[in-house]
């Protein structure tokens, strides 16, 4: 087979789920994979770091997608169209959400989960014609006619698979769950010293309760910082609480409400951590707490299972999945609920090791060879169906 990937988060420098998602799973192919071949379209030529796999069955092109204010969708649309015709691709496949919607041959396409349906953008009844408004209304769009369009869709969880038929109609052997897994930097064996140094470096020197804050609402760190206000004062003496921001956007409103808590002295922030500092901070983190009201995976929760932290999770979407029996799990939005599951972990040490080490076991058993694999046998099915599904339907 010829398969095509738009692999344009290879290059992009933005961190973040479709980037590690596009890194992992190409770099499994590459390994489980050398008898097809894989063509990876980038939107700009490789910097040094770019984890491009190099070996004869992969190749790189750039298309380009740097036009103002259309730059993404013209190359989507019009630049990987024309790359499958002339490149006679047997499949393409979009792993990050948006695709091709006219294309010469089948489209497999990823769709993480459902975030991108509730944002309510084209339900506003303006279009307004600036570059960030364009591109909310291609990201609301072109999804729901690319799942339609689709050979089959893939997706990283059940529950997000049942969300996708839910919202699409689509049958249910069109839409194929294939897991994520944690980065390798994450299963690794986590040297103390140079992780206790990690952690003093950051500004943490005793205990501490770990969470992880984002530009997303749906992350709920208000509830975490409410469960912690509840916690008994001797337990927030002997435990800081540290949050790891991924983006500030709501950093400054969740420090305010600290300090209406009056826990803003023993609330840290940290910004700009890479993985492996993250892993330091999992490995030594009392508890990692994962309030999110929505997930169509959870990476977070595999990283701090495969690290040893134990964990307390809400229990909606994704997450009871992904945790198996390995966490604590509450309801998202009661804060009382979550501050009892804590003090649980920080007062019982039997549970806090019993929660460490099913956490690594449940961790072990998710793996990007894996979902390489199963992502290989959706793309065999794919090219066996042929033609047959090039003319499906839009609509």
């Amino acid at each position: 087979m010829r398969i095509g990937i738009d692999a344009r988060f290879l290059t992009h420098p933005q961190r973040g789920g479709f980037k590690t998602y596009s890194e992992e799973l190409i770099a499994a192919l590459a390994d489980v994979d050398r008898d097809n071949e894989y063509i990876l379209y980038v939107d700009r030529p490789p910097a040094p770091g770019d984890r491009i796999p190099r070996q004869p069955n992969i190749s790189v092109r750039i298309i380009d997608g740097h036009l103002r204010l259309i730059g993404m969708p013209w190359r989507e649309q019009a630049g990987l169209a024309l790359a499958a015709v002339r490149d006679r691709l047997d499949l393409l496949h979009a792993p990050c959400l948006t695709a091709p919607l006219l294309l010469s041959c089948p489209l497999v396409v990823t769709i993480h989960d459902m975030i991108w349906k509730r944002l309510g953008i084209a339900d506003s009844g303006r279009w307004a014609l600036n570059p960030r408004s364009l591109m909310d209304h291609y990201y609301r769009l072109v999804p729901d006619v690319a799942a339609r369009r689709a050979a089959v869709v893939i997706t990283v969880s059940h529950a997000a698979k049942a969300d996708i038929i839910a919202a699409f109609g689509l049958p249910a052997e069109r839409v194929i769950v294939t897991h994520e897994a944690a980065k390798p930097v994450f299963y690794q064996s986590i040297d103390p010293v140079t992780a206790a140094a990690t952690r003093a470096r950051l500004g943490l020197n005793g205990s501490y309760l770990l969470g992880i804050g984002s530009s997303d609402p749906r992350k709920n760190m208000e509830t975490l910082l409410r469960a912690y206000a509840l916690l008994p004062a001797e337990q927030r003496a002997g435990h800081q609480l540290a949050i790891v921001w991924t983006h500030q956007h709501l950093a400054e409103e969740i420090a305010q409400l600290a300090h209406e808590l009056g826990i803003a002295r023993q609330t840290v922030f940290l910004r700009g951590v890479d993985d492996s500092e993250l892993a330091a901070l999992y490995a030594g983190a009392s508890l990692f707490a994962f309030p999110s009201r929505y997930e169509g995976f959870g990476l977070p929760l595999l990283e701090a299972m495969a690290c040893g932290a134990p964990v307390v999770a809400a229990n909606n979407s994704s997450i009871p999945e992904i945790t198996g029996d390995a966490a604590l799990l509450f309801d998202a939005d009661n804060y009382q609920e979550l501050a009892a599951a804590m003090l649980r972990i920080l007062s019982e040490k039997n549970l806090a090791q019993t929660l460490r080490a099913t956490g690594q076991r449940r961790a072990s058993t998710f793996s990007w060879n894996r979902c390489a694999r199963e992502t290989l046998a959706v793309y065999t099915q794919v090219n066996q169906w042929g033609d047959a599904v090039v003319e499906r339907p839009i609509g």
